[in-house]
């Protein structure tokens, strides 16, 4: 059972395991961290767009087959799902790995925060890792690819992301660590 200790100015509540107690990390940092993860994404996803749309430059000349004098030209133009479906792979690759290894993004280790294993105290290992990120990012990403849910799929991030706020078990414990098996904690940098 976990037990509640207090600290001048904090709260330490230790999570279920034999290793010493631990500051939960205040939605404050939470969203911090995920803000600078956020920018990294867009940054990243932004340059690889922009890269894929100048090497995809140019016009395409199609010849009607049974004419064969007509001839239609119109600009090549990277489709629109190209940006979304970078997006769905940056995160993926940018936020699974790093989650599974060390328990925190680069959005985490600035403001000093990390998610582990609520059973043994560790990071998240690979599956946990993997099922966070598709609660967190894959299926707002999959979703935005459908043609009437998309423009609002992002609601679905925003709900995942400020769902430890509401949590039942006090440990701000969000839909995406009930999921995955972890809590997220205070932790100095050099961790």
């Amino acid at each position: 059972m976990a037990s509640t200790t207090r600290a001048p100015g904090a709260v330490s509540r230790r999570i279920d395991s034999p290793r010493p107690a631990q500051t939960l990390a205040p939605m404050s940092l939470r969203v911090a961290g995920a803000v600078i993860d956020l920018v990294l994404l867009l940054v990243v996803t932004g340059l690889a767009t922009a890269w894929i749309s100048q090497r995809v430059t140019g016009v395409v000349q199609v010849r009607v087959a049974e004419s064969g004098a007509t001839s239609v030209i119109a600009p090549a133009v990277v489709p629109t799902w190209t940006g979304l479906m970078l997006w769905i792979a940056v995160s993926a690759i940018y936020t699974v790995p790093l989650m599974a290894i060390w328990g925190r993004t680069v959005g985490g280790w600035c403001v000093g925060i990390r998610a582990l294993r609520i059973a043994n105290g560790r990071p998240l290992g690979w599956s946990s890792s993997a099922r966070r990120w598709l609660l967190i990012y894959g299926i707002a990403g999959l979703a935005s690819l459908l043609p009437r849910v998309g423009g609002v799929a992002w609601l679905l991030i925003l709900v995942v992301g400020l769902s430890p706020l509401w949590d039942s078990t006090r440990r701000l414990r969000g839909y995406a660590d009930h999921w995955a098996g972890d809590v997220v904690v205070r932790a100095p940098w050099h961790h």
